[in-house]
């Protein structure tokens, strides 16, 4: 494998936007030069322990070790040193390519080095893979928690700039750790399974327990679409929403069977009627009819 490797012009472009946030002096160009490219051997590298992703696909690693044996390691790690070893590197964004580089047989990987500190490293980290797509829903919303938990972002807007994401997609994916813990659970061990965000977001607005889970596994086990998932949930919140206070009433049974409700505002009249019988009309003026000789009987007497 060459000493030195180019990366795609695609990935530089996506590199420079990572490092500008590690940009010291202002104008300063954030892309990096072949100059900076260095080999280091894999023994001196060792992985991030606060890499957002927390697991890698085993199949795509192989497919990626293929490549590697191929083309050789196309895109450059990112690390930075390692103040209490001398010749030791942390890896910053690239761990996959590492470790689908040892896969390979491959004895050195192409790095850029920059000194980094846990704040830059751990926002590098998460850009990386959130533009890769390579995170799932839950790891993306840990990492976005840790950042705010940490003192990394002020709020979810700066987390978004940070990230090169729309504050919309921070939003949505903080509020799937509201999700009741076993469906948290059930996505982390069965990612292949994982429902679409759309889903995962209208089960959101459930409180955790025992509805919003069953209601999960129906959703995976059944292949619930979105439009039905999201009718259940209004059905859900519509059923367990406080009922207002029932306002003063009075009420009064005809001989007929009809009830008579007196509200402050407003009157309501209840006519039993069997369901098989049909609907018409001239039907309901009868009924009406006679229920008014009833109350002007009820008024003559009173």
């Amino acid at each position: 494998m060459p000493a030195k490797a180019a990366a795609s012009d695609r990935e530089l472009t996506a590199m420079e936007r990572l490092l500008a946030l590690n940009r010291k002096t202002p104008g300063k160009p954030a892309r990096p030069t072949e100059a900076e490219i260095r080999s280091i051997p894999l023994s001196q590298l060792t992985p991030n322990p606060d890499q957002p992703r927390r697991a890698f696909d085993d199949a795509s690693l192989d497919e990626l070790a293929d490549s590697i044996r191929a083309r050789g390691v196309i895109q450059p790690l990112l690390v930075r040193p390692l103040p209490a070893e001398a010749d030791r590197y942390e890896i910053v964004v690239g761990e996959r390519r590492f470790v689908a580089a040892g896969r390979a047989g491959l004895e050195t990987v192409p790095c850029i080095v920059r000194p980094l500190d846990e704040r830059e490293t751990f926002i590098l980290s998460i850009a990386e893979n959130v533009a890769r797509e390579d995170l799932s829903p839950l790891d993306e919303a840990a990492a976005y928690r840790r950042m705010l938990d940490a003192g990394y972002a002020a709020h979810q807007g700066e987390i978004a700039q940070l990230i090169g994401v729309h504050r919309t997609r921070v939003n949505h994916k903080l509020r799937l750790l509201e999700l009741d813990p076993r469906i948290q659970e059930h996505l982390r061990q069965n990612p292949a399974h994982t429902l679409s965000m759309t889903h995962l977001e209208a089960l959101a607005r459930l409180q955790p327990g025992d509805p919003q889970f069953s209601l999960y596994l129906a959703a995976v086990e059944q292949d619930v679409s979105t439009r039905e998932i999201q009718a259940r949930v209004e059905a859900l919140l519509t059923r367990d929403a406080p009922r207002p206070a029932t306002a003063a009433r009075s009420a009064f049974v005809l001989e007929s069977g009809a009830r008579v409700v007196v509200y402050p505002n407003r009157y309501v009249l209840r006519v039993p009627r069997p369901t098989e019988e049909p609907l018409d009309l001239p039907h309901i003026v009868r009924d009406l009819e006679g229920i008014l000789v009833e109350l002007r009987s009820r008024l003559d007497r009173a």
